[in-house]
């Protein structure tokens, strides 16, 4: 699609698990044609920056040690494989977010439209763009196994007890 010059492509996002047809689609614009050259990836990856860790005020800390911690999150391992920074990335660990981890998404992201991709992000560490760029394949086993350990306050079918 094309819009003042700027291309648009579509993005779908799912909202179930188990309904293939249940999914959010946005329209996200891409770069310049000009800067395709520099940002083809097939020669020389340019990575795109991890997303920082916060840390000091604001960000939650655990102050006590899970008794099942395996329980917490799930190694889902890569069908294909990339390199970040320089490194192999040959698994993604999907982990569940503590309530003060999700307080905390909910404030940074306040006044924003918060995405299912935005808290896959949280839930892996890595960015919302590093996990579109993952082979199909690898994304749907991702956001699978991150979707069973979505926080039930912000699934699309559970209302907020937050206002």
């Amino acid at each position: 699609m094309l819009t003042s010059g700027a291309i648009k492509v579509p993005v779908t996002t799912p909202n179930s698990k188990d309904d293939p047809t249940d999914v959010k689609t946005e329209h996200i614009t891409l770069p310049p044609p000009e800067m395709w050259g520099a940002l083809d990836n097939r020669s020389a990856p340019v990575q795109p920056e991890p997303k920082p860790a916060d840390a000091g005020a604001g960000k939650a800390q655990i102050i006590h040690a899970f008794i099942n911690p395996s329980a917490r999150s799930r190694t889902i391992p890569l069908v294909y494989p990339f390199a970040l920074e320089g490194e192999d990335v040959r698994e993604i660990t999907v982990r569940r977010l503590t309530l003060g981890e999700v307080q905390d998404l909910l404030a940074r992201t306040s006044g924003t439209t918060l995405t299912a991709m935005d808290i896959y992000a949280e839930m892996t560490g890595l960015t919302p763009e590093i996990l579109r760029g993952l082979d199909d394949e690898d994304g749907t086993a991702v956001t699978d196994a991150a979707y069973d350990f979505f926080p039930p306050r912000l699934r699309p079918d559970n209302a907020s007890s937050e206002t």
